[in-house]
Protein backbone atom coordinates (compact mmCIF):
# COMPACT_ATOMS: atom_id res chain seq x y z
CA UNK A 1 0.00 0.00 0.00
CA UNK A 2 1.19 3.19 -0.90
CA UNK A 3 0.26 6.26 1.34
CA UNK A 4 1.88 10.06 0.51
CA UNK A 5 2.66 10.92 4.16
CA UNK A 6 5.09 13.61 5.29
CA UNK A 7 6.32 14.93 8.92
CA UNK A 8 4.17 17.73 9.05
CA UNK A 9 5.43 19.13 12.27
CA UNK A 10 3.94 22.76 12.52
CA UNK A 11 5.36 24.08 15.61
CA UNK A 12 6.99 26.92 13.82
CA UNK A 13 3.78 28.04 12.26
CA UNK A 14 2.45 30.27 14.88
CA UNK A 15 -0.03 32.12 12.32
CA UNK A 16 -3.72 33.32 14.24
CA UNK A 17 -5.18 34.16 10.75
CA UNK A 18 -8.05 31.57 10.01
CA UNK A 19 -7.05 31.62 6.56
CA UNK A 20 -3.36 30.87 7.24
CA UNK A 21 -4.02 27.42 8.79
CA UNK A 22 -4.99 25.51 5.52
CA UNK A 23 -2.74 23.19 3.67
CA UNK A 24 -1.00 24.71 0.84
CA UNK A 25 -2.55 24.29 -2.65
CA UNK A 26 -6.09 23.86 -0.52
CA UNK A 27 -9.19 25.84 -1.95
CA UNK A 28 -11.26 25.47 1.15
CA UNK A 29 -9.74 22.92 3.83
CA UNK A 30 -13.19 20.71 3.96
CA UNK A 31 -13.38 17.00 3.26
CA UNK A 32 -15.54 14.58 4.13
CA UNK A 33 -14.14 12.06 6.72
CA UNK A 34 -14.85 9.49 8.98
CA UNK A 35 -14.61 8.85 13.15
CA UNK A 36 -14.86 5.30 11.66
CA UNK A 37 -15.35 2.93 15.31
CA UNK A 38 -12.25 4.74 16.38
CA UNK A 39 -11.79 5.73 20.35
CA UNK A 40 -13.25 8.57 21.33
CA UNK A 41 -13.07 11.07 24.10
CA UNK A 42 -16.12 13.53 25.42
CA UNK A 43 -19.48 12.98 24.68
CA UNK A 44 -20.67 11.47 21.23
CA UNK A 45 -23.45 14.03 21.19
CA UNK A 46 -21.32 16.72 21.54
CA UNK A 47 -22.16 19.40 18.88
CA UNK A 48 -18.37 18.97 16.83
CA UNK A 49 -15.91 16.35 16.50
CA UNK A 50 -12.57 16.29 15.97
CA UNK A 51 -10.52 13.47 14.55
CA UNK A 52 -6.55 13.38 14.74
CA UNK A 53 -4.82 11.36 12.64
CA UNK A 54 -1.55 10.53 14.71
CA UNK A 55 1.71 9.09 15.46
CA UNK A 56 2.96 7.99 18.92
CA UNK A 57 6.33 8.19 17.69
CA UNK A 58 6.25 11.59 16.42
CA UNK A 59 7.56 14.67 18.46
CA UNK A 60 4.83 16.96 17.14
CA UNK A 61 2.18 14.96 18.66
CA UNK A 62 3.86 14.39 21.34
CA UNK A 63 3.58 18.16 21.97
CA UNK A 64 0.19 18.55 20.97
CA UNK A 65 -0.33 16.16 23.63
CA UNK A 66 1.27 18.03 26.14
CA UNK A 67 1.15 21.49 25.40
CA UNK A 68 -2.44 21.94 23.42
CA UNK A 69 -4.89 18.46 24.09
CA UNK A 70 -4.96 19.50 28.16
CA UNK A 71 -6.31 22.90 27.10
CA UNK A 72 -9.24 21.96 24.53
CA UNK A 73 -10.23 19.30 26.92
CA UNK A 74 -10.48 21.68 29.76
CA UNK A 75 -12.39 24.23 27.76
CA UNK A 76 -14.30 22.27 24.77
CA UNK A 77 -14.14 18.10 25.66
CA UNK A 78 -15.07 18.41 29.23
CA UNK A 79 -17.78 20.79 28.70
CA UNK A 80 -19.36 18.84 26.31
CA UNK A 81 -18.60 20.77 23.17
CA UNK A 82 -16.36 18.55 20.82
CA UNK A 83 -15.60 14.86 20.72
CA UNK A 84 -12.00 14.27 20.28
CA UNK A 85 -11.43 10.87 18.58
CA UNK A 86 -7.47 9.26 17.70
CA UNK A 87 -7.25 7.87 14.90
CA UNK A 88 -3.73 5.67 13.92
CA UNK A 89 -1.24 7.18 11.48
CA UNK A 90 2.40 5.52 12.57
CA UNK A 91 4.73 7.03 9.79
CA UNK A 92 7.37 4.39 8.08
CA UNK A 93 10.12 5.95 9.99
CA UNK A 94 9.19 5.67 13.40
CA UNK A 95 8.84 1.98 13.19
CA UNK A 96 8.40 -0.47 14.38
CA UNK A 97 7.65 1.63 17.26
CA UNK A 98 5.16 3.35 16.38
CA UNK A 99 2.73 0.55 15.24
CA UNK A 100 3.79 -1.62 18.48
CA UNK A 101 2.32 1.43 20.09
CA UNK A 102 -0.64 1.83 18.33
CA UNK A 103 -1.33 -1.95 18.78
CA UNK A 104 -1.10 -1.91 22.96
CA UNK A 105 -3.50 1.45 22.77
CA UNK A 106 -6.24 -0.62 21.00
CA UNK A 107 -5.04 -3.72 23.29
CA UNK A 108 -5.84 -1.45 26.33
CA UNK A 109 -9.27 -0.55 24.33
CA UNK A 110 -10.28 -4.11 24.09
CA UNK A 111 -10.43 -4.84 27.57
CA UNK A 112 -11.91 -1.14 28.74
CA UNK A 113 -13.34 0.09 26.33
CA UNK A 114 -12.52 4.20 25.30
CA UNK A 115 -11.51 4.93 29.14
CA UNK A 116 -8.86 2.66 29.29
CA UNK A 117 -7.41 3.29 25.87
CA UNK A 118 -6.94 7.05 26.76
CA UNK A 119 -5.39 6.13 29.85
CA UNK A 120 -3.20 4.08 28.13
CA UNK A 121 -2.53 6.67 25.27
CA UNK A 122 -1.15 9.21 27.75
CA UNK A 123 0.88 6.63 29.01
CA UNK A 124 2.74 5.76 26.18
CA UNK A 125 3.23 10.27 25.33
CA UNK A 126 4.31 10.21 28.66
CA UNK A 127 7.23 7.37 28.57
CA UNK A 128 8.01 7.52 24.96
CA UNK A 129 10.99 9.97 24.01
CA UNK A 130 9.73 9.79 20.64
CA UNK A 131 11.25 9.74 17.18
CA UNK A 132 11.39 6.04 17.31
CA UNK A 133 12.78 5.42 20.21
CA UNK A 134 9.54 4.37 21.47
CA UNK A 135 8.78 3.01 25.00
CA UNK A 136 11.12 0.84 26.81
CA UNK A 137 10.21 -3.00 26.29
CA UNK A 138 8.98 -3.21 30.12
CA UNK A 139 6.69 -0.01 29.55
CA UNK A 140 4.10 -2.16 27.83
CA UNK A 141 3.25 -4.48 30.15
CA UNK A 142 3.57 -1.86 33.36
CA UNK A 143 1.32 0.49 31.72
CA UNK A 144 -1.11 -1.72 31.45
CA UNK A 145 -0.33 -2.94 35.03
CA UNK A 146 -0.81 1.18 36.26
CA UNK A 147 -3.90 2.04 34.29
CA UNK A 148 -5.89 -1.32 35.75
CA UNK A 149 -5.73 -3.68 32.67
CA UNK A 150 -4.95 -7.53 33.52
CA UNK A 151 -1.14 -7.97 32.16
CA UNK A 152 -1.45 -11.33 31.03
CA UNK A 153 -4.66 -10.82 28.39
CA UNK A 154 -2.60 -7.35 27.52
CA UNK A 155 0.36 -9.29 26.46
CA UNK A 156 -1.38 -11.54 25.09
CA UNK A 157 -3.27 -9.24 22.94
CA UNK A 158 0.24 -7.11 21.92
CA UNK A 159 1.96 -10.37 20.82
CA UNK A 160 -0.41 -11.39 18.62
CA UNK A 161 -1.61 -8.56 17.05
CA UNK A 162 -4.79 -8.43 17.69
CA UNK A 163 -5.41 -5.01 16.18
CA UNK A 164 -3.08 -5.08 13.19
CA UNK A 165 -6.25 -5.10 10.55
CA UNK A 166 -7.83 -2.07 12.63
CA UNK A 167 -4.48 -0.22 12.47
CA UNK A 168 -4.02 -0.80 8.58
CA UNK A 169 -7.62 0.33 8.26
CA UNK A 170 -6.60 3.63 9.31
CA UNK A 171 -3.85 4.12 6.88
CA UNK A 172 -6.15 2.75 4.25
CA UNK A 173 -8.50 6.05 5.19
CA UNK A 174 -5.60 8.43 5.11
CA UNK A 175 -4.57 7.06 1.66
CA UNK A 176 -8.32 7.71 0.46
CA UNK A 177 -7.59 11.09 1.39
CA UNK A 178 -5.43 11.66 -0.44
CA UNK A 179 -6.52 10.22 -3.41
CA UNK A 180 -9.72 12.20 -3.24
CA UNK A 181 -8.50 15.50 -2.29
CA UNK A 182 -4.96 15.52 -3.97
CA UNK A 183 -6.00 19.86 -4.03
CA UNK A 184 -6.40 19.98 -0.12
CA UNK A 185 -3.26 17.23 0.61
CA UNK A 186 -0.31 18.70 -1.95
CA UNK A 187 2.04 17.64 -0.16
CA UNK A 188 0.17 14.02 1.75
CA UNK A 189 -0.87 13.92 5.20
CA UNK A 190 1.72 14.24 7.65
CA UNK A 191 1.07 13.69 11.60
CA UNK A 192 -0.76 15.37 13.39
CA UNK A 193 -2.86 16.23 11.29
CA UNK A 194 -7.09 17.21 12.51
CA UNK A 195 -10.19 17.10 11.22
CA UNK A 196 -12.89 19.27 13.25
CA UNK A 197 -16.46 19.84 11.79
CA UNK A 198 -20.02 19.48 13.10
CA UNK A 199 -21.05 15.92 14.68
CA UNK A 200 -23.28 13.79 12.11
CA UNK A 201 -24.79 10.59 13.60
CA UNK A 202 -23.42 8.53 10.45
CA UNK A 203 -20.11 9.03 11.88
CA UNK A 204 -18.87 10.49 8.74
CA UNK A 205 -18.91 14.71 8.70
CA UNK A 206 -17.08 18.00 7.02
CA UNK A 207 -14.28 18.52 8.63
CA UNK A 208 -12.05 21.54 8.36
CA UNK A 209 -8.43 20.72 7.81
CA UNK A 210 -5.54 21.67 10.44
CA UNK A 211 -2.12 19.77 9.80
CA UNK A 212 0.57 20.69 12.52
CA UNK A 213 0.92 20.94 16.22
CA UNK A 214 -0.48 24.70 16.29
CA UNK A 215 -0.95 26.19 19.73
CA UNK A 216 -4.65 26.48 21.34
CA UNK A 217 -5.36 29.79 20.17
CA UNK A 218 -5.51 28.85 16.85
CA UNK A 219 -7.65 25.58 17.53
CA UNK A 220 -9.68 27.94 19.41
CA UNK A 221 -10.77 30.23 16.30
CA UNK A 222 -11.91 27.29 14.20
CA UNK A 223 -14.09 25.31 17.26
CA UNK A 224 -15.46 29.05 18.43
CA UNK A 225 -16.76 29.87 14.70
CA UNK A 226 -18.54 25.99 14.30
CA UNK A 227 -20.18 26.91 17.82
CA UNK A 228 -21.64 29.78 16.46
Amino acid sequence: MAIAIIATGGLGRMSTAADDLLPSGDPGGEVQVSVDDDPGLGDPNAPLTMIEFSDYECPFCKSFFEETLPQIKSAYIDTGKLRFVYRDLPLPFHEPAASKEALAANCARDQGGDEKYFLYHDEIFARTASNAEGMKPADYASAATKIGLDASAFNSCLSTEKFKDEVATDLAAVEKLTQDYPAVFTQGIGTPTFFIGKTDPSGTFTGQVLSGAYPFDSFQQIIDQLLK
